[in-house]
């Protein structure tokens, strides 16, 4: 039961961060065309690419399942730092992942991270993610223990 509770988990932390990452996404794209956009229009194109996106989700969750596997190991041998470990490892995450395509492609295919506050908005994306894991799978934890 705690394996389904931690893939639980981990699903909703890599959607939440690819919502927010998406978002973000969409809004430095248009600001880096420096024209004008109605609310309208900002949030089409935000929402089509929320639903059109979906391997940048693939690529969160990958990247969650190693993260947050090395966090649990982090926060084994050095307890003090549990409370930051997936938060940490959410923002590494998505950090290592944008170098990790940079040096693949020599570009990073979110258009919207190829700016400093646009790699940041998704880095602390991924720091929320983080956030939104260690939320839900300490409190699993807590209903187990009261079982």
């Amino acid at each position: 039961m705690r394996f389904v509770r931690w893939i639980t988990a981990l699903l909703v932390a890599a959607l939440g961060t690819y919502v927010l990452a998406v978002v973000a996404n969409s809004q430095f794209v248009l600001a880096a065309h420096g024209v004008p956009v109605s609310f309208e229009d900002r949030l089409n194109m935000t929402a089509f690419d929320v639903s059109n996106m979906l391997l940048y989700f693939v690529i969160i969750l990958v990247a969650f399942l190693v993260g947050f596997l090395i966090a649990a190991l982090v926060k084994r041998f050095l307890p003090g730092l549990s409370r930051f470990a997936f938060p940490v490892a959410g923002a590494a995450a998505i950090a290592m992942t944008l170098g990790l395509m940079y040096a693949q492609f020599q570009t990073v295919p979110i258009s919207g991270a190829r700016s400093t506050l646009g790699f940041l908005s998704q880095v602390i994306a991924g720091g929320i993610g983080g956030l939104i894991f260690s939320r839900i799978s300490r409190a699993s934890e807590a209903s187990e223990e009261r079982a």
